[in-house]
């Protein structure tokens, strides 16, 4: 528990840089709104999900279920800092 909570916390810096410097100027507030209900909505539907994994007798499907949900953020983040440096290599050139 303490592994995950320290690395929770030391992702959290990470995502929030990325978020602002994905935000247009004026919608701070109303995409980080977004972003942290997003994340509360999956934590609070994470645990009935893996619960019920549990009780069909496959322990194992809950890391495989936790990777794809890791994966696909890292997709994202990387889908997102991706676009956000295409616009200054453009300007660059």
């Amino acid at each position: 528990a303490a592994a995950a909570g320290f690395g929770t916390g030391l992702a959290g810096p990470s995502r929030d840089m990325l978020i602002k410097r994905a935000t247009p100027p004026g919608a701070t507030g109303r995409v980080y709104g977004t972003v942290y209900s997003g994340l509360d909505v999956g934590f609070a539907t994470a645990a009935p999900v893996f619960g019920w994994v549990l009780d069909q007798g496959e322990p194992a499907g809950i890391f495989v279920g936790s990777a794809l949900a890791l994966a696909a953020g890292i997709a994202s983040a990387a889908l997102v800092g991706t676009r956000l440096r295409r616009p200054a290599a453009r300007a660059a050139a």
